[in-house]
């Protein structure tokens, strides 16, 4: 079992308090979290548990966690070629512990980023690493030449105000029908917002977690204020509910200095 603290100096945890999103600050104690994952020795796309334990300086477990966006923690999971992306909810069983089951799709490396807040505290982020057994069939990391993709017959056309690091800029998905062209103006809440995006950098070290500016918004267009901490490449991944169904959509962004 191995520990992380749930905060990170580096610019790994931003959040969309406010709707934008800002550094948190490291709170008096952060947590921290063990990881046991079983079986050890994992396969591909053989079901896995993965449980964490969250307790103070002390080991002494905490057992109170304030809700965001309907869960008490988010959990993604990323493989280190950013093919794979698991967004997953952990259920609480008491005494600091959860636990929740998935199946990791290919061979590699991935790193697993828990997203939580003790109740009375400010937000955390605990990362783990580990592999999926066999031979790794990695993918190059390329920024997308035309920012729109077609998912599940819904067209999602990803725009910018400005692109460049450190700077509070508005990024926004605008969503049509693929054969009609027709704006959607029906998206249903996904955990209580409009749309969630997770963006990391090429290197999983910069993690960012944004809301939208409006979570009540139905489309056709969801827009969100963030701020990349760094120049480079980044994998965005906006999650959208339409008609009962989930659409997750990548991009791949450079995000230059200026």
């Amino acid at each position: 079992m191995e520990q992380d603290h749930g905060h990170h100096g580096h610019n790994q945890m931003d959040h969309g308090a406010n709707h934008a999103n800002h550094q948190q600050t490291t709170p008096a104690e952060a947590l921290r979290v063990g990881w046991e994952l079983n079986p050890k020795d994992i396969q591909p796309r053989q079901e896995t548990e993965i449980k964490l334990s969250l307790k103070d300086s002390h080991g002494i477990p905490a057992t109170a966690f304030s809700v965001v966006h309907e869960k008490q923690m988010h959990l993604l999971a990323i493989s280190k070629d950013l093919s794979t992306f698991l967004h997953l909810h952990p259920e609480y069983i008491g005494d600091g512990e959860f636990t929740v089951k998935t199946k990791f799709p290919s061979a590699g490396s991935y790193k697993l980023f828990a997203d939580f807040m003790p109740e009375g505290g400010t937000q955390q982020l605990a990362t783990f690493e580990h592999n999926a057994e066999g031979a790794e069939n990695t993918q190059t990391v390329t920024p997308d030449e035309v920012l729109k993709k077609t998912v599940n017959g819904l067209d999602f056309k990803l725009s910018f105000d400005r692109l460049a690091a450190n700077q509070h800029l508005t990024m926004a998905f605008t969503i049509t029908d693929a054969e009609t062209q027709v704006p959607v103006k029906e998206l249903e809440p996904y955990l209580g917002s409009a749309g969630h995006v997770v963006i990391v950098s090429s290197d999983l070290e910069k993690f960012l977690h944004v809301h939208p500016t409006d979570e009540k918004t139905t489309g056709p267009t969801v827009t969100y204020m963030t701020t990349f901490p760094e120049p480079g490449i980044y994998k965005i991944w906006g999650q959208f509910k339409h008609k009962e169904e989930m659409h997750t959509v990548p991009f791949v962004v450079e995000v230059p200095s200026e």
